[in-house]
């Protein structure tokens, strides 16, 4: 029994500090998803899950950075009794999203590693399954846990351990994500990424709803050809709009060195409404909201491309002047 729980003590240890750490690399991310979660349960359980969506962004933030610190905590057998109930709360939290997922279809990505590792609802829920039966040996076996390090130095790993998570997650939210999951990363060439794998034709495209168009024709073609700087803005009524002074700045640096156009999934009226507001005199087309907050996690944000190939991209607290810009290009 020792040894099983020695064994369990480090798979759930180790499971949720890499779960964690995925997600405070990319918070944003998580709040999307827990936002999709929320807009699920609003319909098929309760109205009120609505309204916890202005609080999507700290609830990512709090969720990881527990994840985290908890994992810590119970390699460092740190106050067990309390540490082995929240773990239980929390994966019980977690198997219930994950079965809600997989059962009903609803939400066909738990998010659980970010966008690093994705599993279907099913692979998600089983993890899950597996985790709880791992946290309920540590759970049982909670009093008989050896205190291997003193109270005091544990306690200021975990502090530290919280103030990092924090920092680290505000930094990717004020900026991007230290590392870049997604499909959208920098370097990666579109149209390559829309055809499915060589040798595997059975398998889905890394990208496979890239689309554009304007109110009279496809743009998506376009898009992929020749200089562009994308001006992602994914919803204009949530879009930051005191950063717009140093965007106008500099596609007027620009010039015609390369072409500017604004990517939105907001009604033509709404973006309209932000074009006069804002002073944006560039061109717009329109685009899925789950691609535009995948391609880049700020609103507005930029992107880079030459010829469908993703050179760079910025949140709108790093916008470049137009020599660092034009410098990206071969």
């Amino acid at each position: 029994m020792k040894l099983l729980t020695t064994i369990s003590r480090y798979l759930v240890g180790a499971l949720f500090i890499f779960s964690g750490l995925i997600k405070i690399n990319d918070p944003v991310g998580t709040q999307i998803k827990l936002e999709e979660y929320f807009t699920v349960f609003s319909v098929d359980i309760a109205p009120f899950f609505e309204t916890l969506k202005p609080a999507a962004l700290f609830l990512s933030v709090l969720l990881s950075t527990l994840e985290i610190v908890l994992g810590l905590a119970v390699l460092l057998k740190y106050k067990p009794q309390l540490v082995t109930k929240l773990l239980f709360a929390m994966i019980v939290f977690f198997t219930f999203l994950t079965f809600y997922s997989a059962y009903f279809n609803k939400v066909t990505d738990c998010g659980c590693f970010g966008d690093a590792i994705k599993l279907t609802p099913w692979e998600s829920f089983t993890k899950d399954i597996i985790l709880l039966a791992l946290i309920l040996v540590l759970f049982f076996n909670r009093k008989k846990e050896e205190i291997t390090l003193a109270f005091k130095n544990k306690s200021i790993v975990l502090a530290g351990t919280l103030v990092f998570c924090l920092v680290v997650s505000f930094l990717a939210i004020a900026h991007l994500p230290f590392i870049d999951f997604r499909a959208y990363k920098e370097g990666t060439h579109i149209p390559t990424e829309m055809l499915p794998p060589p040798n595997e034709p059975n398998e889905v495209p890394k990208i496979s709803n890239f689309a554009m168009w304007s109110d009279t024709a496809d743009e998506t073609q376009s898009i992929l050809t020749g200089r562009k700087l994308l001006v992602v803005i994914h919803e204009a009524e949530k879009t930051n709009d005191k950063s717009y002074v140093d965007l106008n700045s500099l596609i007027s640096a620009l010039g015609n060195q390369v072409e500017v156009i604004a990517l939105t999934s907001s009604s033509g009226e709404q973006f309209e409404t932000l074009r006069h507001s804002v002073q944006l005199a560039i061109p717009y087309v329109y685009s899925d909201a789950t691609l535009l907050k995948t391609m880049v996690r700020s609103n507005p944000g930029l992107v880079l491309v030459e010829n469908g190939t993703i050179l760079k991209k910025w949140h709108y607290n790093d916008i470049p002047s137009a020599s660092d810009l034009m410098s990206n290009f071969r």
